[in-house]
C-alpha cells in the first residue's frame, strides 16, 4: 500500500474545528524580558486564545514571533497593541506546525517520491507547507532557458528566456538564498507578472542540476533567516532525491536491453 501526501484528514475534532477558525499572526516585539508576556497578557484581556507560539527570530534588539491565535475579539486585540508589538502578516486558516516535525514531514514526502515529476509536485507544496507563501514554483535552467517543472499557479508558460540579469539567474551563479521586494524586476515580465507581487524568496540547488525553488508572498512581510534556512535543508533533500531519480534512469535502460 502506497501513502498519500499530504496525508488523508482526520475526523473533524474540537481542536481541530478551532484550528479552522484561527489565525496565523506574525509579530515583531522588542527583545526584552516581560515583552513577550505583556503581548500574550494583552491577548488574554482580549479573550484571544494563543494555541501555538514559535519565537522564529531574533536581531537587532527585536523578536519575530508566530503565533496561532483565536477569538472573536482577535481584530481588537490587534488593532490595540500599541507598543508591545508590531503586525508583520496575517494568514486566516493556516496552522502552526512543530517546525522540526513539519521539516521531517516535508523531507520525507519528497524522498519518498516514486517519479521525478511527482518530485517536483512535492518539492512546492513541501516548501509552502514550511513557510507561508501564496504561490510557489520550482524552475530548472537548461541551455539559458528556465524551464517550468512544478508550480502552484496555473496558465505559466513551460519555458523562458533565462539569460537576461535577474534575481533567479543571481541565485543560480551565487548559491545562495536571496529575497526581494516582488515589485522589482526579480524573473521574466512573463512569469512574474502570473504570480503574486509580494515579497520573493528564491533558494537554488546546482547539484546534480541547475535546479530552483521560487516562493511568492501577497504581501511584502520578508522571509526571515530561519525561513531561508528550513527551505534550503529541503533543496538539499530534494537535491539528494532527484539525483537517485537520475542515477535510476540509465540503470533501468541497461537492464531493459
Amino acid at each position: 500500500m502506497t501513502g498519500s501526501w499530504p496525508p488523508h484528514s482526520p475526523p473533524l475534532t474540537l481542536e481541530r474545528r478551532a484550528l479552522e477558525t484561527a489565525e496565523l499572526v506574525r509579530l515583531r516585539l522588542p527583545d526584552r524580558p516581560g515583552s513577550l508576556a505583556a503581548v500574550l497578557a494583552h491577548l488574554a484581556e482580549h479573550g484571544v486564545d494563543v494555541m501555538r507560539l514559535e519565537v522564529l527570530d531574533r536581531e537587532a534588539g527585536h523578536a519575530v514571533d508566530d503565533l496561532l491565535l483565536s477569538g472573536p475579539a482577535l481584530e481588537n486585540a490587534l488593532a490595540s497593541l500599541g507598543s508591545r508589538a508590531m503586525v508583520l502578516a496575517r494568514r486566516p486558516g493556516i496552522d502552526l506546525r512543530d517546525g522540526s516535525l513539519a521539516m521531517a514531514s516535508a523531507c520525507e514526502a519528497v524522498a519518498a517520491a516514486p517519479s521525478p515529476r511527482e518530485a517536483h509536485r512535492r518539492i512546492v507544496r513541501a516548501a509552502i507547507g514550511l513557510v507561508f507563501a501564496e504561490a510557489g514554483l520550482l524552475l530548472a535552467r537548461r541551455e539559458g532557458f528556465l524551464v517550468v517543472l512544478a508550480s502552484t499557479a496555473g496558465e505559466l508558460p513551460e519555458g523562458l528566456d533565462g539569460s537576461g540579469p535577474s534575481l533567479i539567474s543571481s541565485a543560480l551563479f551565487s548559491g545562495e538564498c536571496l529575497t526581494a521586494d516582488g515589485r522589482i524586476p526579480w524573473a521574466p515580465p512573463a512569469l512574474r507578472d502570473k504570480l503574486p507581487g509580494g515579497t520573493v524568496a528564491v533558494v537554488p540547488n546546482t547539484s546534480p542540476h541547475e535546479v530552483v525553488l521560487v516562493l511568492v508572498r501577497d504581501d511584502h512581510a520578508p522571509f526571515l533567516p530561519s525561513e531561508l534556512e528550513r527551505l534550503r535543508g529541503l533543496m538539499r533533500v530534494a537535491g539528494y532525491a532527484l539525483g537517485l531519480h537520475s542515477n535510476e534512469r540509465p540503470r533501468a535502460l541497461r537492464e531493459a536491453r
